[in-house]
């Protein structure tokens, strides 16, 4: 009889380091599956979207809405960039198809002058003044985007490397893998980022 209880008793203890593995496995795929397709933890390295975010910045840059949701103008989305394999913090100034220039700090998309109410006036001005220049954003003759094309361009113009030069052109569709971000880092920054 005692042989039998012990017997139950150890089948029990099986069952239930079994049923634990069980349930840490299924835990840690549905982790690894959410921190590959929903939602991936980076550090903003760089300058280049200040004042929106800055350097060293922990995000959680949302993954998922990248494949459900469409992207649209002034998002600011993380994309790859194939030359460097890196990902690269931007905001979208312009879509497929459209027409592209930059003239006197302004925005024109298809000919007619697109108003960046992103921007932060207070840091534009400051910047122009510490940068010695009558402009915060250079001058850009006209491009023609293509049917998989979006411009992007960093908030801080003065100090962002973008699809504004022919170095980096525009990027590819599938080259942006999200749009959105959290700030998580440091605690007084927390803030959704998205627009």
């Amino acid at each position: 009889m005692k042989k039998k209880r012990d017997t139950a008793f150890e089948l029990g203890k099986v069952y239930s380091t079994l049923s634990f593995l069980r349930t840490f496995l299924i835990c840690f795929v549905i982790a690894c599956l959410l921190l590959t397709f929903v939602v991936r933890r980076e550090v903003v390295k760089g300058g280049s979207m200040e004042p929106t975010l800055h350097d060293g910045q922990s995000v959680f840059i949302n993954v998922l809405a990248s494949y459900t949701q469409e992207i649209e103008r002034f998002d600011v989305v993380v994309a790859k960039n194939y030359e460097t394999d890196s990902l690269w913090v931007k905001r979208v100034i312009a879509l497929p198809n459209e027409t592209v220039a930059y003239k006197n700090d302004c925005l024109y998309i298809d000919g007619k002058k697109v108003e960046e109410s992103f921007l932060d006036m207070d840091y534009v001005e400051q910047r122009k003044k510490t940068g010695n220049s009558r402009l915060f954003t250079e001058d850009m003759e006209a491009k023609k985007l293509g049917d998989d094309e979006y411009l992007l361009v960093g908030d801080n113009r003065m100090d962002s490397l973008d699809s504004r030069f022919e170095s980096v052109g525009a990027f590819k569709r599938e080259q942006i893998i999200a749009n959105g971000m959290l700030v998580v880092s440091p605690f007084e920054d927390i803030r959704w980022v998205g627009k």
